[in-house]
């Protein structure tokens, strides 16, 4: 993907009508794999304004085509239980996935990294980015690292320091 069109993405907070795409998104085989069971994730979003209003779900757009979801979140508030649980107030855990088959494969990731981390640093007061991928999704492990993730091997997690944030978004500008 060139940059151009990297231009073209957008990220966009999600609204009821987006649910169904969503839904159909989290039952494709190539998102479930490594989202698990879409029951849980729907659960989050239905309650998006009650229980859960401290996740920022999100859609991807391309070209103003909703391709994808994102979500980030305060980790401080998922509970205990987590491989983020020792982490420092301020850190953000993030999520993402492509819905739309025909964009699988051609670079978007990166910058849809690039689109959330520039989402929270205008929003939230964060001191670093997390992302736990199935150690397996080779191709977000590889996204995440273009953007400056560190593999943390105590914790299992990929971590972006927000002051390192600046830097990864001038090497993919």
């Amino acid at each position: 993907m060139n940059d151009l069109h990297a231009e073209q993405l957008s990220i966009r907070l999600l609204e009821d009508t987006d649910i169904p795409l969503v839904k159909a998104w989290l039952y494709k085989d190539h998102v479930r794999k490594w989202y698990g069971d879409p029951c849980e994730w729907l659960e989050e979003i239905y309650d998006r304004k009650g229980r859960y209003d401290w996740i920022k779900h999100c859609i991807i757009e391309f070209k103003a085509e909703p391709i994808g979801f994102c979500q980030y979140y305060d980790c401080s508030k998922t509970g205990n239980g987590y491989s983020w649980d020792n982490e420092p107030q301020g850190t953000f855990g993030i999520d993402y996935c492509i819905g739309e088959e025909r964009y699988l494969g051609q670079g978007l990731a990166c910058y849809i990294i690039k689109l959330i981390g520039q989402q929270v640093l205008r929003n939230e007061i964060a001191i670093q980015l997390i992302a736990d991928p199935v150690l397996e999704n080779s191709n977000s492990i590889r996204a995440l690292e273009k953007n400056g993730y560190v593999f943390c091997a105590a914790t299992g997690l990929y971590k972006l320091a927000m002051h390192q944030l600046s830097r990864s978004l001038d090497r993919l500008a």
